[in-house]
């Protein structure tokens, strides 16, 4: 869709790249509160819970998963 070629993408969002993803996201966003940012992660619960924890700091944030690296 024309919203995701728009967005930012992270794949593996573990201990190191949960970090990583929020570090990243969490700067586009102050740049762009119009940004929406991807998250794809073989646990499912690991991108759940990356999301809610993203959303509680940045409530308006556009955050969704993408089930599959290709996705």
């Amino acid at each position: 869709s024309s919203r995701r070629s728009k967005s930012i993408a992270f794949i593996g969002i573990g201990r190191m790249g949960g970090s990583m993803a929020f570090n990243l996201f969490s700067k586009q966003y102050e740049l762009d509160n119009q940004s929406s940012f991807v998250v794809c992660d073989a646990v499912p619960d690991a991108a759940n819970a990356f999301i809610t924890n993203f959303r509680t700091h940045f409530p308006g944030a556009q955050v969704c998963i993408a089930n599959t690296p290709e996705e």
